[in-house]
């Protein structure tokens, strides 16, 4: 015993050791590596100037600099790196550079930045600049000549002021910059079908050399449902000839985007900051200075201009009477697990849709099983990716189904259609027919509840044994009654008054206190006046009719607004809506939850979307949003 105490007292002096040596070391580590900051005390306010991160002696990722609030970014990071050996000892160093322009005069801090070196997080100091008043547009200085310098000649400055020639303006250089920086949206398609994907890719095209560039403005899309591609971070530029000129050309942005109506939808704009590095001459006296000349950071604004997409409506021609909204090129299958089993024992039908296209609206068709089995909700399973070729994958549904009944059934056949837009057809595939025999004994286990989808509802399934009632032959006893006085019946009648008395009082208080809750009787109003509103869309969702819930709740919420606001119908539109409603100090947070209501309701107007439980919740969303809008907007 006394040797394992021993062994054990060993081992921890061991570990403290072991995790002291390991501490000291991350120590020793951590105190070689270095991270500051640094920019100059003092800058012109019309003058750019460069904020550098720099990390010695360590492996850093992911730097967050901070929050540029008193200057402009222009561009950056830009990082270098260097190394150098000091009597035999080798010290290396990231340097991260920015380019900023201050805002106005004063002094200013630039807050601490952060970077992750083996897993912990390191912080830089705060630098603080000084910004001074603009500088002259030309300066005179004087120069002293240096006779041991051979590029420097007496004859250019024999006891003269050397006067430089001021730097053009940025807003002169970028004019002149407009026909070799600028940025294209480029469409692949400008005719498409309801539901047909096309891209949209915002370009950038340069012949200068550019210091990075920051997307400010993202495009909006009405009347489309967008996706954006991920764009390769180490992409390389390309290069495309323009009119016999040559431009390098990168990808900003690259957009999926699906149509949700017909008729002429724009494909909205984009808004870029960049930072061109123009090589200007220079009057200085220096043959060098003059010969080289000097690289001017000029910031640019880029806008690309806006397009139009004709959009057609799928051809009502040969449109199968079970098509429910898939647009590309798919694949149905359906199986079943076992085609033999007994009662109460699980099978598995598994219904499976893949190709490309907008397969995130592709919903399984409504299915029928025999009344005997007692059906499941199926269980989802999604594998999708969005590419360059649209959305792709698979969506498959597993439905649990469990026979109550010995027999034999079948699981009917089950269509499946599609408009493919390459050929401009519909098409339709239908999956087999399923026998499925079913031994044993009658199950003891019958649920009055089965969920068959889209078959017999679980109350319409009659209990086993319950059709018919047996015949008591049991001689039945009789047992004297007792006295209705004292009894339980006596007492409650007797005590029925004090207790409705009581019953009055506390409704009296209730209402008392209903009445001084003047925010919770305005929404109980409100909620009430919603309900009446949406009392058509309540219909619907009683029978899981999607396309006209979603039709009766976009009126009832378009209708309520019109209202509300006191705008025509003929003038109804988000814009109109979002002004008036911000003008009336309604949150932002209501708007952006009246925005999602809008936009799911008119996406399920041309494609499926949602289960039951999701239209229950986009009711509930439409009601909550009425109320809401009756408590901010007086």
């Amino acid at each position: 015993m006394k040797s394992d105490n021993r062994n054990i007292i060993s081992a921890m002096k061991n570990s403290f050791f072991l995790a002291l040596l390991f501490i000291m070391s991350c120590h020793q580590l951590f105190s070689q590596a270095k991270f500051y900051a640094a920019a100059p005390k003092s800058v012109p306010l019309n003058s750019n100037f460069q904020l550098s991160f720099t990390l010695e002696n360590g492996n850093g990722n992911s730097l967050k600099p901070p929050a540029f609030t008193d200057f402009q970014l222009l561009g950056g990071p830009n990082t270098s790196t260097s190394m150098q050996w000091v009597n035999g000892n080798v010290t290396q160093s990231v340097t991260y550079n920015y380019i900023l322009r201050p805002k106005n005069q004063g002094t200013f801090k630039i807050g601490k930045g952060t970077i992750v070196v083996s897993g912990v997080t390191m912080e830089s100091n705060e630098v603080s600049v000084q910004v001074t008043a603009p500088v002259a547009q030309q300066q005179r200085q004087q120069r002293q000549r240096n006779p041991f310098d051979p590029f420097d000649d007496p004859f250019f400055n024999q006891g003269e002021e050397e006067e430089e020639q001021p730097q053009a303006s940025n807003g002169d250089l970028e004019k002149q910059l407009k026909d070799d920086v600028f940025m294209k949206l480029v469409v692949n398609k400008n005719s498409v079908y309801k539901g047909e994907m096309l891209t949209a890719t915002y370009r950038l095209y340069f012949r200068q050399n550019l210091g990075g560039f920051n997307v400010t403005k993202a495009p909006a899309f009405d009347g489309f449902w967008s996706q954006e591609q991920e764009l390769d971070p180490k992409r390389r530029p390309s290069v495309e000839n323009i009119n016999g000129k040559q431009y390098n050309t990168i990808d900003i942005l690259k957009y999926n985007l699906y149509p949700q109506r017909a008729g002429a939808l724009p494909v909205a704009s984009c808004e870029v900051n960049t930072v061109a590095q123009v090589q200007v001459r220079s009057n200085s006296r220096n043959f060098f200075g003059s010969f080289f000349g000097q690289v001017q950071q000029v910031p640019m604004t880029l806008k690309t201009a806006s397009a139009s997409v004709n959009v057609k409506e799928l051809p009502e021609s040969g449109k199968p009477t079970d098509f429910a909204g898939a647009v590309g090129n798919y694949k149905f299958e359906t199986s079943l697990s076992n085609k033999a089993t007994k009662t109460d024992e699980p099978i598995t039908y598994t219904l499976k849709i893949s190709g490309t296209g907008n397969l995130k609206f592709v919903d399984a068709p409504t299915l029928k099983f025999p009344a005997e089995f007692e059906v499941y909700d199926p269980k989802t399973k999604e594998n999708i990716s969005n590419g360059a070729d649209g959305m792709s994958g698979t969506k498959q549904y597993d439905y649990l189904l469990i026979p109550r009944q010995p027999g034999e059934y079948a699981i009917e056949a089950k269509t499946f259609s599609w408009f493919e837009p390459s050929s401009a057809k519909y098409f339709t595939v239908k999956s087999p027919e399923f026998t499925v025999k079913v031994s044993g004994e009658p199950s003891k286990n019958v649920n009055a509840n089965t969920a068959a989808t889209g078959g017999v509802n679980k109350e319409e399934v009659s209990l086993v044994g319950q059709d018919i009632r047996y015949i008591k032959t049991a001689t039945p006893e009789f047992k004297k009654g007792n006295s209705f006085f004292g009894s339980a019946s006596f007492v409650a009648m007797y005590s029925a008054p004090f207790l409705l008395f009581i019953g009055l009082v506390v409704a009296k208080r209730r209402n008392e206190d209903l009445a001084a809750d003047v925010i919770g009787t305005k929404r109980r109003r409100a909620l009430k006046l919603a309900k009446k509103r949406l009392s058509l869309a309540a219909k619907h969702l009683a029978k899981s009719d999607k396309k006209n819930f979603y039709d009766e709740v976009s009126r009832a919420t378009w209708g309520y607004l019109g209202d509300k606001l006191n705008i025509d119908m003929a003038e109804l539109s988000k814009n109109n809506v979002e002004e008036k409603l911000l003008a009336k100090n309604a949150k932002a947070e209501t708007i952006s939850k009246l925005k999602s209501l809008l936009n799911t309701c008119e996406l399920a107007l041309y494609s499926p979307v949602g289960e039951g439980s999701e239209m229950k919740q986009n009711y509930d969303a439409a009601m909550n949003l009425m109320a809401d809008l009756e408590d901010e907007v007086k």
